[in-house]
């Protein structure tokens, strides 16, 4: 299995802290749209996204913060990204594993080119969503460019 390069999948263009989505859906539909102008994601990605997330629900309900973790097959996508996407109000969502309803205002929405990623990367939110210094500081971020550097120092140190 290859090691992830989170350099290569942060960017400060795929931190979106100004949605006003008021389902998963719209969420999904505005979120997408941004990823596929900025040549992230295909044509195909919305639509991928919406029906993997009825197939394989991805929120996560952690200890301190609820979130969502999107994420499509690599078909769907042209370059590796993270988006940190934060709604403006929390929306339902159905929970990883349980299908039981919660409601997220923090998404991220992963770009993975490379299958076997896939749970390296959930295990990393995981573990990093276990600490309550990194949810108080993700939730305290309100530009686009602290968020960015908060998570680069995070996921590459």
């Amino acid at each position: 299995m290859s090691e992830i390069n989170y350099n290569d999948m942060l960017h400060k263009d795929t931190i979106f802290l100004d949605i006003n989505a008021k389902d998963s859906d719209e969420l999904f539909e505005q979120v997408g749209e941004r990823l596929k102008k900025l040549g992230y994601a295909k044509d195909t990605y919305i639509d991928a996204l919406k029906k993997r997330e009825k197939e394989f629900p991805t929120g996560l309900v952690t200890k301190f913060l609820p979130i969502a973790l999107p994420h499509v097959d690599p078909e769907n996508i042209n370059k590796p990204f993270i988006a940190a996407v934060k709604n403006s109000k929390p929306i339902h969502m159905l929970q990883m594993g349980s299908n039981e309803d919660m409601e997220s205002q923090y998404f991220f929405f992963l770009g993975i080119t490379d299958s076997s990623h896939q749970v390296v990367l959930l295990q990393k939110f995981m573990q990093l969503l276990r600490d309550k210094e990194f949810a108080d500081e993700l939730t305290s971020k309100t530009d686009p460019g602290d968020m960015y550097e908060f998570l680069t120092k995070e996921f590459i140190g």
